[in-house]
This record gives C-alpha cells, sequence and structure tokens, in this order.
C-alpha cells in the first residue's frame, strides 16, 4: 500500500541568513571601474553585493538598452529619466513615482523584504535617492544612490 502523499504536511521555513548571489566583485560608481587591490578584484560579501546590484538597477533605465529587453514583466532597470528631466508634474506626484520605480525594481530581489525611509533631492538632471533597505533575515542598511 502506497503512502496518502496528498495529505501530507509540509513546514515552511524561511532562510534567516543571506541567500547566496552568486561571486560578485565591488564596483566603484564615480571612477566607473571595478575596486582593484593588488592587481586581483575585490570580491563583494553578501551586503556589499546586495548594494552594488541596487545601484546597477537603478542607475540603468529600463526600456532604454535593448539588452535588458524582456517580454515578462521582468524587465532590468528603472524609468526615472521622465519624472527628472523636462516634465511640469508636481512635486509629490514625482516624489511617489520615484518610490514606486524603485520599490517595484528592488522588491525583485528575493533577499530584501522592504524599502522604507526614502529623502529625495533634485539637483537639476541629478537626483540623490536616500533609503532604507530592510532584509529577509531582519537587517537593515541605508542607502543612497544618484542618478
Amino acid at each position: 500500500m502506497l503512502p496518502k502523499i496528498t495529505q501530507l504536511k509540509f513546514k515552511e521555513q524561511k532562510s534567516k541568513n543571506l541567500l547566496k548571489m552568486g561571486k560578485s566583485f565591488l564596483f566603484d560608481f564615480d571612477k566607473g571601474d571595478f575596486v582593484v587591490k593588488d592587481g586581483r578584484l575585490v570580491e563583494a560579501n553578501d551586503v556589499e553585493s546586495l548594494k552594488v546590484w541596487i545601484e546597477k538597477i537603478l542607475r540603468t533605465q529600463r526600456e532604454k538598452y535593448l539588452v535588458y529587453k524582456r517580454s515578462d514583466e521582468e524587465e532590468y532597470g528603472v524609468i526615472l529619466e521622465d519624472l527628472i528631466i523636462g516634465n511640469n508634474y508636481s512635486h509629490s506626484f514625482i516624489e511617489s513615482e520615484i518610490k514606486r520605480e524603485i520599490n517595484s525594481a528592488l522588491m525583485r530581489n528575493t533577499i530584501i523584504s522592504s524599502v522604507s525611509d526614502f529623502k529625495i533631492e533634485k539637483n537639476n538632471t541629478k537626483l540623490k535617492v536616500y533609503f532604507k533597505v530592510n532584509l529577509i533575515n531582519g537587517k537593515s542598511f541605508d542607502e543612497e544612490v544618484t542618478v
């Protein structure tokens, strides 16, 4: 006689440890190059790797580069240029759309549980965004990105 598999119940556990994102290297976005020490690329730890991923995704304009084009809802990047340059939208609308775009892009990462405490500064064509990234393991860190 076979066991009744459909009636078995399993406990689901979310890992409190950060999930491995694969090997990643530190990138200096101000210089536009990887960080090198003693002639070798500097490997990023879990949080550093996540910070590099966040900065990359927020600096990439969705739908601008064909290499990132996908047919599903998981396109890479954000749409912020229209909100920063040449529009007549109210400040509150722009701010809420920036928050929505960033939140939507970052919540695709399974390590991130939420994004909060936004502060947005606009200076001509540059946008500086401060926010808190809350992780599934209960830890969090503050992030600052200039777009």
